[in-house]
């Protein structure tokens, strides 16, 4: 029995090989991982914002360090004047302008004895967008520490009247006490740092591009098996067993895609660990098949399932956290495999909702199969 198993493995895998569409399906995940993972290196992001920053000024210095080796979703590039950054926005080569101060350090000290808040920076930008309200609160960040360490300095001389200690003692008490890093931390439900996946804006949205593929991969393994059926592959084979006969050549089907799966994942730098990642995926598998073969018994023809597709598509790119993670319409997400699959990875809760959610659909297409051989 065994062997005779391993050798219809052999032949379906085979016959699926040659078949140039499934070929190709394959190819497309790991093609799509690799040219991200290459985009993502390049010098690009959200908004390209033309700087200007003088020479020679200490504070201006180093926020010009904090901005160009920091990383971060915004693209800088610098210019050697104001004028030619307001050029470059003029025209479009540039989404905004920022424009600092010849005398950055001086201002910036001057308002800290004021305590007034006043800008030191020149903003000239095209149009107002989300990405430029972030980028300006980056701005912002970037420049807080000057102003905060000026008015802590004002203050102890000033108001403290300790004129006598100088700045390298004022410096030092003012890093003693203030905070290192950042005041929150990313940790996801299992307890891993969010600092432990190091990948950027553009490669985070692959895993669920890959988990609808995943899903469709399933679909179409559903729909090789309506194909069969009418041309009497399936023939003798009774109604009662045709369940178990989809779910057996479906596995071979989804077999190949969970390699790729986990092949792209890894191309793409978004893999976390194998053990993690395995079991996630062999859910996910079996959830798939469960849920691509009750759709095929539900629609029972290739044409409606085929229509079910496009807006099959919509809902998992609304509804499970592709591009964005959309607090509604919870209870369609749970009908959607995807949605648990990409909690599951750093939730163990929602794989065990998979796995539960994979046992009821394979209840229901039992249910369902013995209705139809009841019927015919």
């Amino acid at each position: 029995m065994p062997g005779q198993m391993f050798i219809r493995f052999a032949l379906f895998q085979k016959r699926l090989l040659k078949g140039y569409g499934f070929f190709l399906m394959l190819c497309l995940a790991p093609l799509l991982a690799a040219g991200i993972r290459q985009l993502s290196g390049e010098a690009f992001g959200i908004a390209t914002i033309a700087l200007y920053l003088p020479q020679g000024d200490d504070a201006a210095a180093e926020i010009s360090e904090r901005l160009l080796d920091g990383g971060g979703v915004l693209h800088y590039l610098p210019c050697g004047d104001g004028e030619t950054a307001r050029r470059m926005v003029e025209t479009g080569k540039a989404d905004a302008a920022w424009i600092f101060s010849e005398d950055l350090s001086e201002q910036i000290e001057i308002l800290a004895r004021k305590r007034r808040v006043r800008p030191v920076v020149t903003v000239v930008e095209r149009k107002d967008s989300v990405s430029l309200i972030l980028g300006r609160e980056i701005l912002s960040s970037a420049i807080y520490p000057f102003f905060s360490y000026a008015v802590y300095a004002g203050y102890v001389r000033d108001e403290l009247g300790l004129m006598e200690m100088t700045d390298g003692e004022l410096r030092r008490v003012y890093d003693s006490v203030a905070v290192e890093g950042n005041l929150f931390q990313m940790v996801y439900p299992d307890g891993t740092p969010g600092e432990t996946e190091d990948f950027t804006y553009v490669q985070a949205p692959l895993r669920g591009i890959l988990a609808v593929w995943f899903t469709f991969a399933g679909l179409a393994a559903a729909l090789c098996f309506m194909r069969d059926e009418e041309h009497g592959v399936y023939g003798r084979i009774p109604l009662t067993k045709r369940l178990s006969a989809s779910y057996l050549s479906g596995a071979v089907f989804l077999l190949d895609a969970a390699a790729v799966l986990l092949l792209s994942c890894r191309l793409a730098g978004v893999f976390s660990d194998w053990k993690r990642e395995v079991v996630s995926c062999v859910v996910f598998g079996a959830c798939v098949l469960a849920f691509a073969n009750l759709l095929r018994m539900l629609c029972r023809t290739p044409g409606r399932l085929g229509m079910v597709f496009l807006p099959l598509l919509a809902a998992m790119l609304a509804l499970c956290p592709v591009f964005l993670n959309l607090q509604y319409l919870r209870a369609g997400k749970l009908l959607l495999p995807p949605w648990y699959y990409l909690q599951s990875i750093h939730n163990v809760h929602y794989l065990y909702g998979m796995a539960v959610y994979t046992v009821i659909l394979v209840l229901a297409s039992a249910a369902l199969q013995w209705l139809q051989s009841r019927r015919s």
